[in-house]
């Protein structure tokens, strides 16, 4: 069972006993709960979301699928329809929140106790999951030490209900104090982290689609900018708006083929903002425009971005581009574990020469990538 691993390692860890790998037999039993941080919103969170959530409508339609996140009225406009038996809720934000600012209770007593009594009804929702699963992303460290109170809630949940504990596609560079003890399951999508742990490298949740994209460039080049305003160096945005300019004007890419699309809401606008001069006209994307599938990567785009999730899906389809490194120890390690899997984008900070875009190397195959994504799943969930 699923069970006895997690508290197999559990007892090892407390006598410092080596922890021994154990089959996981799988399917995770129903009710499925996945907790996200999505629904801020911003796009690679809310990706991942939808990554799973398709997968479960495609193999487990059948069964209660919860979302856990930080604003439920979002995840329904969101989400609304992927998953046939979807609900959301905000169980585990709620208590980590009012353990941080409100009752001052410790997360462990809050889950085990009740007594709330506003959102009692959600936690035993929580409580009375077959299978507890943290959904991959970078929030689970050093820069955020408070989301290592998701993980400390959905432990407190695991020991009332005996459910399997599951994480995937963590990103937890820079590291913090949180290794997961006592998980059933854990994988990581960088090296950092994969050291912190003392396992495997895996990939981010992202590559978890049915099918790889076949890239086609058949189309005149399009330039596609973004470069965000938020969790950055002091000096930094001013610096990469800098290099920026200088790169999309060396380009000669002619402005009605440049784009500025938007991952983080309001965020990302700042950006647009002192950049617009090179944009097209209506070369402005909103998340929403995004997230619908208005505009989609492409092949014959060439990509200059901070955000790790547009470096992915771009490059998944064949775009090349550059990276822009906006905090060391953060974002270099993201968008590094990328290059490593194949992407062949070039990372800059802003600080070197201005690149000839002609000279960009088109990525290599996302398969291996997306075929181990799609095994760990099944792993996880089985298929239908």
């Amino acid at each position: 069972m699923f069970g006895s691993r997690r508290r197999r390692a559990a007892a090892a860890a407390e006598n410092d006993v080596p922890e021994v790998e154990l089959p996981r037999p799988g399917p995770l039993h129903a009710p499925l709960y996945l907790v996200s941080m999505a629904t801020y919103p911003n796009y690679g969170d809310e990706l991942i979301a939808r990554r799973w959530l398709e997968h479960l409508a495609r193999n487990r339609p059948e069964d209660e699928v919860w979302l856990d996140c930080r604003r439920p009225g979002t995840a329904s406009a969101l989400f609304g329809g992927i998953h046939p038996r979807l609900r959301v809720t905000d169980a585990v934000f709620r208590t980590v929140e009012d353990s941080l600012h409100g009752s001052r209770r410790s997360v462990e007593d809050i889950v085990t106790t009740l007594g709330t009594p506003l959102y009692d009804a959600p936690l035993l929702a929580l409580r009375e999951a077959g299978s507890l699963h943290l959904l991959g992303g970078g929030f689970v460290n050093a820069v955020w030490p408070q989301n290592d109170l998701l993980v400390t809630a959905l432990r407190a949940a695991a020991r009332i209900s005996g459910a399997p504990l599951i994480a995937t596609g963590q990103g937890l560079a820079p590291v913090g104090a949180e290794t997961f003890a006592g998980f059933d399951h854990v994988s990581v999508r960088d090296a950092p982290s994969a050291e912190h742990l003392g396992i495997a490298r895996g990939v981010d949740d992202a590559y978890l689609v049915q099918d790889v994209p076949v890239p086609d460039r058949s189309a005149p080049t399009e330039l596609v900018l973004c470069v965000q305003s938020d969790v950055i160096d002091e000096n930094a945005f001013e610096r990469l708006l800098g290099h920026v300019r200088r790169t999309v004007e060396a380009s000669g890419i002619p402005r009605d083929r440049v784009r500025y699309v938007e991952a983080l809401p309001g965020g990302d606008h700042a950006g647009f903002a002192r950049l617009q001069d090179l944009v097209a006209e209506d070369g402005f994307l909103p998340f929403t425009t995004f997230w619908r599938g208005e505009f989609a990567p492409a092949a014959h785009q060439i990509w200059i971005t901070t955000r790790f999730h547009h470096h992915l899906v771009a490059s998944l389809h064949g775009a090349r581009g550059i990276a822009l490194s906006a905090r060391p120890g953060y974002y270099d390690v993201k968008h590094g574990s990328l290059v490593e899997g194949g992407s062949r984008w070039e990372i800059q900070d802003g600080t070197g020469p201005v690149l000839d875009l002609a000279t960009l190397e088109e990525p290599d195959s996302a398969a291996d990538l997306v075929r181990a994504k799609r095994a760990e799943a099944e792993l996880l969930y089985g298929r239908s």
